[in-house]
Parts: structure tokens; sequence; C-alpha cells
């Protein structure tokens, strides 16, 4: 078997080394560490490896608090301490922003996590044969699970208790507030159920159960509260993972948005952003493609008492061009595809004199950013730890019409 030394990390953790001048990504191995591997995928141009023994290790590796670290598809920075995980993402930021010529010299600020842990309000799992867990890496491989260290401790008491749900093959997406509440969405082939609501409700706080869209139980939606502020979520609506980095996202709107400005806010999710934006701005427009989230947001602006927010339903790449009003400041927070072609024109025909920017991509980020390079430059960027211990990274970009 090969043995090659890791020269450096690839965008989404892998160790990188070379075989005949070939590049060769190898999980779960850091730079520095001499290893043989074991070639998994043989392509034209690259190869996949995995370890099959370490002969010397980084002494940035630390023994992961995981124990399905090596096989889960879940986190892939667990052999890392918490501030190396940071320093891979700014090095990762810094590395994208070089390639793609794109300019921008001022430090990039990390804000990071302050519960690196138990932190994720949100996750999806696979129930196969009546055994629960994630796949692994690549694959459709169940990997069952016991606990998920990035999950909220309330949805591991849903874990723990799964097998009162008497499911044979689902998806199971457990979903948690900031009062431990527990919203469960349950998706399967199967058109009966059998559920022991009333053993499950002696181990959760049970809102309510939807059950391949419908509601067999309970609610449909729960109660957020997040920087003092109360938000109404549906079971199909998006809402951000991590209620710590919520936090700081609403603190930075705050900051960027100038007194009395008119703000369009696309991908509007249940109207968050709009809502803390419209603190400081004369006017907010919000655009979203699912029904529920903007009845959501109608119902989270007068929970908030904000009367200065208006909700628009549609998909962002088709209607936009139907948007006829001024507005000064754009708000986009796009799925990770980015903005669609459509979009970046309509931005560069109305060029707002400022755009935040939110991102989970930073690849599609970096493309939008050279895109819009030649009227907007940024004015500051941010790396969010929204995704602690995993190779993804939320951006906060925020650009000035030049």
């Amino acid at each position: 078997m090969p043995k090659v030394l890791i020269e450096r990390l690839d965008d989404f953790g892998r160790g990188i080394a070379h075989i005949n001048n070939k590049v060769v990504f190898i999980e779960n191995a850091l730079p520095e560490e001499e290893v043989e591997i074991k070639i998994i995928n043989d392509k034209k141009s690259f190869s996949e490896a995995k370890v099959v023994k370490y002969l010397k290790l980084s002494k940035n590796r630390i023994e992961s608090k995981c124990p399905y670290f090596e096989v889960c598809g879940g986190c892939n920075l667990l052999h890392l301490s918490y501030e190396n995980t940071l320093t891979f993402k700014q090095s990762k930021i810094k590395e994208l922003l070089k390639k793609n010529k794109i300019n921008y010299n001022k430090e990039i600020e990390m804000i990071k996590n302050d519960n690196p842990h138990y932190y994720r309000n949100k996750v999806s799992l696979k129930i196969e044969n009546g055994h629960l867990g994630y796949y692994e890496e690549s694959s459709h491989k169940l990997i069952e699970i016991k606990e998920c260290i990035t999950a909220k401790h309330s949805i591991n008491e849903v874990i723990k208790n799964y097998k009162l749900l008497n499911l044979e093959n689902a998806k199971l997406t457990i979903r948690s507030n900031y009062n431990d509440e527990i919203l469960l969405i349950i998706e399967s082939e199967s058109k009966e159920y059998n559920i022991d609501l009333a053993a499950l409700k002696e181990k959760i706080k049970l809102v309510g159960i939807v059950y391949n869209n419908i509601t067999i139980y309970g609610e449909n939606f729960f109660y957020e509260r997040v920087g003092g502020k109360l938000f109404k979520v549906s079971f199909d609506s998006f809402f951000q993972v991590n209620e710590c980095m919520t936090n700081e996202l609403f603190n930075l709107i705050k900051n960027n948005i100038d007194k009395d400005s008119i703000v369009l806010d696309l991908y509007s999710g249940v109207g968050t952003l709009g809502i803390i934006a419209a603190s400081k701005s004369k006017e907010v427009y919000s655009m979203e493609i699912i029904k529920n989230a903007v009845l959501n947001g109608i119902t989270n602006a007068k929970l908030n008492r904000v009367n200065n927010i208006k909700f628009m339903l549609g998909d962002v790449s088709k209607t936009i061009d139907k948007i006829n009003f001024d507005f000064d400041t754009l708000i986009v927070d796009p799925p990770r595809k980015g903005l669609d072609k459509k979009t970046k024109e309509f931005i560069l025909k109305h060029t707002p004199s400022k755009i935040i920017y939110i991102s989970c991509d930073p690849n599609t980020l970096m493309r939008d950013l050279k895109e819009l390079e030649n009227v907007y430059e940024i004015n500051d960027f941010k790396i969010m730890d929204m995704f602690s211990y995993t190779y993804h990274v939320e951006s906060f970009c925020v650009l000035k019409k030049k």
C-alpha cells in the first residue's frame, strides 16, 4: 500500500497528497502526517483514499469526542482543536479570495461559537430496518448512533427514545427551540404509524408531529426566541440551526443598516433578518418562496410589533423582475447555489448602495462577488462559525457601491 506525506487540507477538510504528480484526497488525515493509504476511488485527474495506518501523527491532532467521527458523514474536523478549526476556515476564505483574484486587504474577523458542541437545533436522520443514524460519508450505509454531539441535548433525548416512534423505515427530522420544545417531522412510505405518544411525552416536551406533511399530533410549528425577538417557525420553514450565532448575525444586521434606509430582503425565510433590519430602516420588503414561511413572517412582524415590513410570496429567481420600487439596501441569504443569473442582473440594474450578503457556501459566494466587483467593493468580511467542527463556512459580507 502506498505511503504518503499529507501536504495540506482541501476545502472539505481532507488531507491532500500526491502520487506520481496525481492529487490524492484522504479523509481524516492532517498536514505533516505520514500515512499508509488505500485508494477507494481512482479518477483520471484525482484519487480518493482512506488511511490504513498512521506512521506519523500531526502535533495538531486530538482525540475526537465523538465515537462515530471516523465513519459518520456529519462532522469533518473533530480531530482538531476548536481554535485550529477556526484557523482552517479563515485560511480557506483567504485562499478562495486570492484564487478568485478578489480584492480585499482587511483582516477577516472570525466570530466564534460560544457552544461548539450540542448547538444544533435541527437534525435529519435516517431510520432503516428500525435502526437510527446518519449515512457514512459519500455512501448510503447507515451509521447507527446513540448521541450526536453537535445536536442540542433536547434533540439527543429524542435520539435516545426514538424506538417509541415505532418506525421501521423513515426520514426523521427533529427540531428544537429555545425552550427545548420538540417538533418531529417524519417522512415514510408507510401510511400507517403506531407512535407511543404517552411514553414519548413523558420523555420530551413534544409540541407536534408532522407525518408525511400531515399534522398527526399537536401543532406543525413552534416559537423560537433569539435576540429578544419571538418568531413563529413552521415545520417546513427555514431557521438558522445555531441560536448563539443567529444572535450574532442579528447584531451584525443591526450594525449595518443605515437609518431610514429602504431594504429589500431576499430569501427571507420567516422574516428574521427583515424584522431586525426594520428597527432602523424606513421600510423593508421581504421575499420568500415557502408559503408557510411568508405566513410566519406576517405573524412574526405582529408578534414583535413591527409595522414597516411587507412580505411577498415568490421564487426569487422567477419573480425578482416584478419588483418595481426603489431600495437602497439589499439583504440576501441564498441557498448553497448562491444567486442565480437573473437576480444578479437585477442587482446590477438597480445598483443599491449597499448589499449585505450572508452565504453558507464560500465557492458560490466568490463566484457572485466576482460578477459584482465592477460595481461593488467589499467593505467588510466576517466568518461566523455557524457549523462548528465541520468544513462549512458561514460568511457575512458587506458590499458598497463604488
